[in-house]
Parts: structure tokens; sequence; C-alpha cells
């Protein structure tokens, strides 16, 4: 520990207490337990540490982000713009809005017995899948397997 401090002295450092330490190369660090900004040192004597606030940092980071996606998006229209995509579907929800004001829409009425019609049909189409379910499973299990189904029991064992 001694060795240290005379090594931190011999290359300028002052004293622990305010918890910042000096490396041989003239740069200084904070120490984490302080809370502060973190300071770096450009490397040369007699010139100030540069100062980077993390606030600062995430500030740089964020606005490179906020410039990128709308320099994206420019980019990509005008890609669009130039290769007569933008045209192309400009022209397509024209036809599209064209061809839905063709179409007939069913009144009100008509929609409801059209609900009813579907709502039917699937409780006879769910009936017959339970239906063909289960005499399939009888007819593989019961008759073939030789399993205890409904309408099959299996033959007796020999010697019982």
């Amino acid at each position: 520990m001694a060795e240290k401090d005379a090594n931190n002295t011999a290359a300028g450092a002052t004293g622990g207490t305010n918890g910042v330490t000096v490396p041989a190369n003239g740069a200084s660090t904070t120490n984490a337990t302080q809370g502060g900004p973190a300071i770096e040192g450009n490397g040369s004597i007699g010139q100030p540490p540069d100062v980077k606030d993390s606030a600062t940092q995430q500030a740089d980071a964020g606005m490179f982000w906020d410039v990128f996606w709308p320099a994206l998006g420019v980019a990509v229209f005008i890609w669009m713009w130039k290769t007569g995509k933008v045209a192309a579907i400009r022209t397509y929800l024209q036809e599209t809005r064209e061809q839905l004001r063709k179409c007939t829409w069913p009144t009100w009425s008509e929609l409801k017995q059209h609900i009813v019609v579907v709502l039917i049909s699937s409780a006879l189409l769910a009936l017959f899948t339970v239906i063909a379910d289960n005499v399939v499973r009888e007819i593989v299990w019961g008759a073939l397997l030789g399993s205890d189904t409904i309408l099959f029991t299996p033959p007796p064992t020999p010697g019982s």
C-alpha cells in the first residue's frame, strides 16, 4: 500500500480523500461512489480534462436516431417515387375504390339472415364431426384393437 501511495505521489497525484486518482499518463477518473460525472483526461499534461456527462452522451445517441428514421423514410419515399412505385400504389387505391363503389352491399335484414344460416351450418358441422369421431373410435379401438368401448367388449383371455 505504501508503494502504491509513493508511486502516485511520484507521478504527481494528490491525496486520495477526494476519490480522484491520477494514473501516470495524466488522465484522471472519478470514483464511482461519488456519483459525479465521469472525467476523462486527454492524455497531455497541462490540458484540462474532458468532461463527458452521461446525459449528454444519451442526448447525442437519441439525436442520431431522431434524425436517422425521418431521413430513412424520406430516402425510401424518394426511391419509391423515382421507380414509379408511388404512382402504382396510387393507381391501385383508385381502382380499388372504383370497384368497391360498384358492389352491392346487403341490407341489415339480409345480413341477419346470413348470420343465422352460418350459425346453423356451423352447429350441424360440429355435430357431424363429433358423431363421425365417435364412430371411427368405436371401430378402430373396439373392433380392430380389442379395447373396451361402448359397443365392444374385449374377448376373454384364455386361462381366466
